[in-house]
């Protein structure tokens, strides 16, 4: 289904009777709590309005996409799936990517009102206090960061968390390594300012694209959001930059980031995806000077705080789980039979990979890959490969796997992988240095090769007599 913009499937999830309306919540820490109560619960889609000390219409949106259900809407995929099937389904469907460019107009409802000069004031909105621990109101939650890059005229959209540190000044945490990162660079290097543009509030597609999605560099996260949703994405010229922005967003924020050194302003702490709270850092973290806002009237901020695991906060379905199974076979792997990430983890602190072996190191060989390649190592801290008889997104199947086929004294260490700045382990002087780097723990949770044949059989009944006994038994069984 095709959403032109946030409303439109703030719309569709309300006709669905996934969304809940909250008056009267305050900005300043209850958004965030009843954010993390409804998720735990899985509960609906939320909207708060009438936020405290902001005018009714200013309106915050959370917990948007973290159903099945919600998640295959975005994506243009079949509700009624299980987690496994709608990842499969979102798989297939990557296969047949075609880019679809933006298309750029003249006018739009995101410059409904222009704020230059002394109207700027980021406080303006209700951006939430999130989490009890954070050192700021965080506006880049749910956002699209937009930045071009300077030599080939890229469009780059990534989700990089956004501080609120002035009426015009904000923070933008774009860590080393992500293409963001890569092309303010290239201006930096040149003496320059990077042009930046962040969207608060855009089309469903985009934050997809922007937040959870295993784009190879090169590939234009318009042009992808464009085959997503089956239609270009329109967009306009911005006011202060020229930087395309979604032309139904609810707010984009520009300006530019000037080169180092940096302002020396906190960055954080921050409740991360990790669980924790990110340590408070100083003048390390790019400081945007904003030039403009544009917001539409009764602006709707998106708000994706990260919660603490197993709480899935962003999609259901962990997307990116499909780009590193893609990438182990273009490894030349075979036998894949399911990649995963267990609910919660949007990067791939765990990640489960289940294989059909077909010669011996099959497993391993996986496992490696996996750990290594772009869409499977940030973040990463244990890789766990299993047999193809286990459902690898459900975590207590693989925890009996990894308590009944591997070896203790069999289990690998690869040292030395890219990894998250908010590993709450990691070294603090290596973080000072920026060697963001970690290591790996490799479980090969699958029967041995030579012992394949003589293996003890699993102790549950076969699919063909589960299924004659719940279609005898279906009322006992079932009711």
């Amino acid at each position: 289904m095709k959403f032109d913009s946030l409303r439109d499937y703030i719309d569709e999830i309300n006709r669905l009777g996934e969304l809940k309306i909250i008056e009267g919540a305050d900005w300043n820490l209850e958004i965030g709590a009843i954010t993390e109560l409804v998720a735990e619960r899985q509960g609906p889609a939320l909207l708060f309005d009438r936020i405290k000390d902001y005018p009714a219409g200013f309106r915050v949106l959370t917990n948007a996409f973290s159903s099945v259900r919600r998640t295959a809407l975005v994506h243009g995929l079949p509700t009624g799936l299980t987690p496994v099937e709608t990842l499969k389904a979102w798989r297939e469907r990557m296969e047949g990517y075609q880019p679809v460019p933006p298309v750029e107009v003249k006018d739009g409802p995101v410059k409904e009102n222009i704020l230059k000069g002394e109207d700027i004031d980021l406080f303006k909105f209700p951006t939430p206090k999130w989490h009890e621990h954070d050192g700021g109101r965080y506006i880049g939650t749910g956002c699209a960061v937009i930045t071009r890059d300077p030599d080939d005229g890229w469009i780059n959209l990534g989700c990089y968390r956004g501080v609120i540190q002035d009426r015009n000044l904000m923070t933008i945490k774009i860590n080393l390594g992500k293409h963001g990162r890569l092309m303010m660079s290239k201006y930096h290097a040149r003496g320059e300012s990077c042009p930046v543009a962040v969207a608060v509030g855009q089309e469903p597609t985009l934050f997809a694209v922007a937040a959870d999605m295993a784009i190879r560099g090169g590939v234009g996260e318009y042009e992808y959001a464009g085959w997503m949703r089956g239609a270009p994405v329109e967009v306009v010229k911005g006011e202060a930059t020229d930087l395309p922005v979604p032309a139904t967003a609810e707010i984009v924020i520009e300006g530019e980031i000037p080169p180092p050194p940096f302002e020396p302003l906190s960055e954080g702490p921050f409740g991360e995806w990790t669980g924790y709270t990110a340590e408070l850092t100083q003048g390390v973290h790019p400081t945007m000077k904003v030039k403009a806002i544009l917001h539409r009237n009764d602006p709707i901020i998106l708000g994706v705080p990260p919660l603490k695991p197993p709480i899935p906060y962003d999609f259901a379905i962990p997307k990116k789980a499909a780009g590193v199974w893609e990438q182990i076979e273009k490894a030349d792997i075979p036998g894949i039979k399911g990649v995963w990430f267990p609910p919660g983890f949007s990067s791939a602190a765990i990640l489960a990979i289940a294989v059909e072996q077909q010669y011996p190191g099959h497993a391993k060989m996986a496992a490696l890959v996996g750990s290594a390649c772009r869409a499977g190592t940030y973040g990463g801290r244990i890789t766990i490969v299993v047999d193809d008889d286990i459902d690898v997104s459900d975590i207590g199947e693989l925890m009996w796997a990894v308590a009944t086929r591997c070896k203790a004294e069999e289990v690998d260490i690869v040292r030395g992988l890219w990894t998250a700045p908010t590993d709450p382990r990691m070294d603090p002087e290596d973080r000072n240095k920026n060697l963001i780097v970690s290591s790996r723990i490799i479980i090969n949770a699958c029967r041995p090769w030579d012992m394949l044949k003589d293996f003890p059989p699993v102790n549950r009944f076969s699919d063909d007599y589960r299924k004659k006994t719940l279609d005898k038994w279906s009322d006992v069984i079932t009711g």
